[in-house]
């Protein structure tokens, strides 16, 4: 698909945005993306690193660049994947569902279950009950729009299920001296196993292709975005 290359975006974005405050001088936030003109601000930037490592449980400062590069990334393709879906409203979480998860994550964390602690670990990556809320919401939203999607154009073999209980299941039972478990048993969960990979590879498909039609520009080296070999993809030339 032809794209033409906005020099005056471009060039806005290579400039920090600068946000007037009842203090003149002051950066509130700045552009470091632009995904078909619309703008990722350094801030949605800093607060999904913070969220990413917070899932992760891993300490802040251990994040590397390669982890916030791969944060603007995610943030890049959840952009494009919103722009396909127009009007998702049913596909976000109910309020039940939303408190679900968070009382799965809770119960993931050490002390979750404490009130206290819960806020004192939230703070120290930086984020509140409410941000994670909004970012789990998020989440939801976007894989409830995948799985409709994507899942309907999924269909697993009976000789694909079979091929991956003989060649990648029994190997590993034998290996580990378990109880052998029939393939009748094993037989769903080895489909949804193989439906998920299918999935995974549609996806990275589709945003492959969502990428390569959008305009997207950014001043941070994001592989798959703008890395070296995509710069002029990137930049919408052809």
């Amino acid at each position: 698909m032809k794209r033409i290359l906005y020099s005056a975006i471009f060039l806005f974005l290579l400039l920090p945005a600068i946000a007037v405050s009842g203090f003149a001088g002051e950066v509130l936030d700045a552009i470091v993306a632009t995904v078909n003109r619309q703008p990722l601000l350094r801030s949605d930037w800093d607060e999904a690193v913070c969220f990413e490592a917070f899932m992760q449980q891993k300490p802040l400062n251990q994040v590397t660049d390669a982890d916030r590069a791969q944060a603007l990334q995610r943030l890049i393709d959840r952009q494009l994947l919103k722009a396909q879906m127009g009007n998702a409203e049913s596909m976000q979480p109910t309020s039940d569902e939303l408190k679900q998860d968070v009382a799965k994550l809770r119960a993931q964390v050490p002390n979750g279950n404490d009130d206290q602690s819960w806020r004192q670990l939230l703070a120290s990556y930086g984020l509140d009950e409410e941000t994670v809320k909004q970012h789990l919401r998020t989440e939801f939203q976007v894989m409830n729009f995948v799985e409709v999607r994507l899942r309907p154009h999924i269909k697993v073999q009976d000789d694909e299920v079979d091929a991956y209980y003989r060649n990648q299941v029994l190997p590993d039972l034998q290996k580990n001296g378990g109880k052998v478990v029939p393939l009748d048993e094993l037989e769903p969960k080895i489909r949804e196993l193989l439906t998920q990979q299918r999935m995974d590879e549609m996806l990275d498909a589709w945003l492959h292709n969502l990428r390569q039609q959008a305009e997207i520009h950014s001043s941070i080296s994001i592989p798959g975005v703008n890395a070296p070999a995509d710069s002029a993809r990137a930049s919408g030339t052809n």
